[in-house]
C-alpha cells in the first residue's frame, strides 16, 4: 500500500507541475479522461467425491477505472477491483469455492491498478500496480479479480512484428498467490511451491503446511525479460529471475502451413526450465532437495476454416524426481498445452507433478460459419499419468466442454463443464462454472 500511495503522491506532484507550466495542456489532458472496467457475475458448482462437501458459490464484482488524457506522453491510470457474495455465501467455508473470494473465502476489494505511464512512439513505460500478460507472470482472470502486480515494465514494438519486454515485479496479489489474494505481498512471499514443512521448517509432506519462501529468503522481487515475434509464424523467449528464489527460461513457437481447400496445419512446441537460486537453493540443499526440473510440450492442429472445425492433439511432460520441489503455475502463468489441477505432495515426495505425462485431444467448433460470429464450442479429453513411484493411484481422466459467446459488443458469456475421474478421491470431481461479463 505504501508504494501505491507514493505513486499517487507522485501523480499529484506531476499534476501540480503540469498546471503550473501548461494550464491549457493540463485541462485538455483532464478533459480527455476516460472511464473503463467491467462488471462480472459468476457461479461455480463443484461436485466433490470421497465424502468431501460440495461447493456451490455465486460471486459478483468487477473493476472501475479511469485514465487521464495524454500530456507530453504521460498518462495516469487507476482502477478499483471488488468481488462480493451479496450475502449468498454458505455458512460453512468448506462449501465456498476456494478461488471466488479472498484466502479466507470472504469478499474483498482493492486498488488493483495505480499507474504512471509514459509512451513514446511504439514504446511504453508503466510504473505501479498493473495487469501483466506473459507466460509465467500473468493476470490470468479465471474468477472475478485477476492476478495483479506492482511492477515497473518497459515494452517496445519498434521492430516489425516484435515485442521486447523488460520489467521488475516487486509484489503480487491474486488467486495464484500463496499468502494473500486480497492485498499485495512480495513475489518471494507469493511464490507457490509444492514444499510442505512443519512448524520448525522441516520437510513434512504428510502433515506440513506449504512453505512461505520469504521466511527463508526475505522479501524479493522478480526480473522479467522477453522477446516475442509474431508474423506468419510465432516465436517467443522469456527469462524470469527471482532473486534468492527461482529462475525460469521459457520458449515456445508456432509453425503455420496452409494446405489448400480451406485446411491449415499448425505445429506448436514449448519448453521451460526451472532452477533454484541463491538462498532458496542453499535452503533446499541442506535438506537434500532441489527445485530443478523442466517441461516439454508438443501440439499439432488441423483447422478447416469453411466448417469452423479444428482438431488438436497435444502432450506435455514434466521432469524432476522424488526430491524435486516444483512451482507449477507459480505467478499466475499457465502456458502448458495440457492444464491439470493442482496436485498435493504426499507421503515422502516433495511434488506430485514430477515426471508426470499429460495428453489431450480437443475439437473446436467456431460457430461463425453458421451465423453465430464470436461463438465457439470446445470439447476436450485429457489423460494425466502421474508417476506411480511419486503419487500412486492418482492418474486422472478429464472430459470437458467450454462454450464461449460474444452476445453483444460489450457482453460476453462463458460456460465450462468438466468431469474428472481418478482413483484418488482428491482429484475425482465434476464442476461447472458460468460467467457473464459486461465491458465498458
Amino acid at each position: 500500500m505504501g508504494r501505491c500511495l507514493r505513486l499517487l503522491g507522485l501523480a499529484c506532484l506531476l499534476g501540480a507541475s503540469v498546471q503550473g507550466r501548461a494550464g491549457d495542456d493540463a485541462a485538455e489532458a483532464l478533459a480527455g479522461t476516460t472511464f473503463f472496467g467491467y462488471g462480472k457475475a459468476m457461479y461455480v458448482f463443484d461436485d466433490k467425491k470421497g465424502g468431501r462437501p460440495n461447493q456451490n458459490t455465486a460471486g459478483f464484482g468487477g473493476k472501475l477505472g479511469l485514465e487521464s488524457g495524454d500530456y507530453r506522453g504521460w498518462r495516469l491510470r487507476a482502477a478499483w477491483y471488488t468481488t462480493q457474495d451479496l450475502g449468498l455465501a454458505r455458512d460453512n467455508p468448506r462449501q465456498t469455492d476456494a478461488y471466488m473470494f479472498g484466502l479466507d473465502k470472504r469478499p474483498y476489494s482493492l486498488w488493483g491498478e495505480a499507474q504512471l505511464i509514459y509512451s513514446r512512439g511504439r514504446s511504453r513505460l508503466t510504473l505501479g500496480r498493473q495487469e501483466i500478460q506473459s507466460p509465467l507472470i500473468n493476470s490470468y482472470e479465471y474468477r472475478i479479480i485477476p492476478n495483479l502486480f506492482d511492477a515497473y515494465v518497459l515494452s517496445s514494438r519498434e521492430l516489425p512484428g516484435t515485442t521486447l519486454t523488460l520489467g521488475y515485479v516487486g509484489q503480487m496479489s491474486g488467486l495464484d498467490g500463496l499468502v494473500s489474494f486480497s492485498d499485495f505481498r512480495s513475489m518471494s512471499q507469493q511464490t507457490y511451491t509444492s514444499l510442505l514443512v512443519d512448524g520448525r521448517g522441516r520437510p513434512d509432506a504428510r502433515n506440513g503446511e506449504t512453505l512461505d519462501p520469504s521466511t527463508v529468503v526475505g522479501h524479493r522481487g522478480v526480473w522479467m525479460t522477453g522477446v516475442a515475434y509474431e508474423g506468419e509464424h510465432k516465436l517467443q523467449l522469456w527469462h524470469y529471475y527471482g532473486r534468492d528464489t527461482l529462475q525460469t527460461v521459457y520458449a515456445d513457437g508456432r509453425f503455420k502451413q496452409p494446405l489448400g481447400r480451406g485446411f491449415t496445419a499448425l505445429i506448436d512446441g514449448q519448453a521451460y526450465r526451472v532452477s533454484e537460486v541463491g538462498a532458496f537453493r542453499d535452503y533446499l540443499a541442506r535438506h537434500g532437495l532441489n527445485a530443478s526440473y523442466g517441461l516439454a510440450g508438443l501440439k499439432g492442429t488441423l483447422a478447416h476454416a469453411p466448417s469452423g472445425l479444428s482438431l488438436a492433439l497435444m502432450a506435455n511432460r514434466f521432469g524432476g524426481d522424488q526430491r524435486t520441489v516444483t512451482a507449477y503455475g507459480n505467478w499466475g502463468g499457465y502456458p502448458e498445452f495440457v492444464l491439470m489441477p493442482y496436485l498435493y505432495a504426499e507421503n515422502d515426495a516433495m511434488s506430485a507433478i514430477a515426471r508426470s505425462r499429460l495428453r489431450k485431444a480437443t475439437l473446436l467448433l467456431d460457430l461463425g460459419p453458421y451465423g453465430l460470429p464470436e461463438h465457439s464450442l470446445l470439447l476436450g479429453h485429457a489423460r494425466m499419468d502421474i508417476d506411480e513411484a511419486i503419487l500412486p493411484g492418482a492418474d486422472i481422466i478429464a472430459n470437458s466442454l467450454i462454450y464461449r459467446a460474444r452476445l453483444t459488443p460489450r457482453v460476453s458469456a462463458r460456460l465450462h463443464l468438466e468431469a474428472r475421474s481418478s482413483a484418488h478421491s482428491r482429484y475425482d470431481n465434476h464442476f461447472l462454472t458460468l460467467g457473464l461479463r459486461y465491458d465498458f
